[in-house]
């Protein structure tokens, strides 16, 4: 045991934690940079995505109560694939929110 409390097992396993997560850090920046872009995208996709966010819901509820598939879900929110237009009223109704068209004259 250390002076400080803290077994050299402890700190050997927080140590190799924090390696693991130095590793990871930089695929999820990547990540969040891509979910940030598609939803700032001013599209009817953007806008869902936004909205999506914003309802602070877990997603696997969303994925669950729209029928789609979770990975689908979340290659959607980061813009790398489109869903079926009927998925984007289940995913709108999932996330509480209601699309409203205004056609620009």
């Amino acid at each position: 045991m250390k002076p400080n409390g803290v077994s050299a097992e402890l700190l050997l396993r927080v140590r190799g934690e924090r390696l693991a997560i130095d590793g990871e850090l930089p695929s999820l920046e990547l990540q969040d940079a891509r979910l940030q872009a598609a939803a700032a995208e001013d599209t009817l996709s953007g806008h869902l995505r936004q909205a999506i966010h914003a309802s602070h819901r877990p997603l696997r509820d969303i994925a669950r109560e729209s029928g789609i598939d979770f990975d689908a879900l979340c290659s959607f929110l980061e813009g790398e694939q489109g869903v079926q237009s009927d998925a984007l009223d289940r995913l709108a109704r999932a996330a509480g929110v209601v699309i409203t068209l205004v056609q620009d004259k």
